[in-house]
């Protein structure tokens, strides 16, 4: 019996779920033969819903896993939020402060000026703490024209998205991604609003 690839285990899991997903390759020439060569990326999507998509993308180098969808804010809001390690103080020098305690103790949030007070309150920190609780690094990111046209409904728009920077296939995985992960960017463009 052949073991299962990734993909094929992520796909499986996407249509247990109920879902229905496009998947796409890329080759960017390499020097072998076309019957030899390998796909330079693979990226899965899925709609979720109007306007929510489900992106997982791996090539040679990098893979990444993720919920998105565009919301309205201003031009210059963009940041990044991840689950606060005791090490940001080094790696990222532009973190921002909240002011509330619980916030600023559990997450740290890089933007070059932004502030998310609003977008961030403890009900959507805790969310987000939930979903780095299944053992991935997950970050939350709000950017212009994020994805670079991988999602074609979300170019040239200002995205919204939680993802991690691995290839997740596993059912648990999957579900903890979209079931938390769609709340909290529902939340946020609520809080938003």
């Amino acid at each position: 019996m052949e073991e299962k690839s990734g993909l094929d285990m992520l796909l499986d899991n996407l249509v247990e779920l109920g879902l229905l997903p496009n998947v796409s390759s890329a080759d960017k020439g390499t020097l072998f033969s076309p019957e030899n060569r390998f796909s330079s990326s693979k990226t899965v999507t899925v709609l979720l819903s109007d306007s929510m998509f489900f992106l997982a993308r791996s090539n040679v180098s990098t893979s990444f896993t993720g919920i998105y969808s565009s919301i309205e804010l201003p031009a210059e809001v963009e940041y990044k939020v991840y689950k606060r390690n005791w090490f940001d103080f080094l790696l990222f020098p532009k973190r921002q402060i909240v002011g509330i305690k619980y916030i600023d103790d559990n997450l740290t949030i890089v933007s070059a000026k932004w502030i998310p007070s609003k977008e961030l309150n403890l009900e959507n920190t805790n969310l987000f703490l939930e979903i780095n609780k299944a053992g991935k690094p997950y970050k939350l990111i709000v950017e212009n024209n994020y994805l670079l046209s991988v999602i074609k409904p979300l170019t040239d728009k200002k995205i919204i998205g939680v993802e991690t920077n691995e290839w997740l296939y596993t059912k648990e995985d999957l579900g903890n991604l979209l079931k938390k992960g769609e709340e909290l960017i529902r939340n946020i463009k609520n809080a938003s609003s």
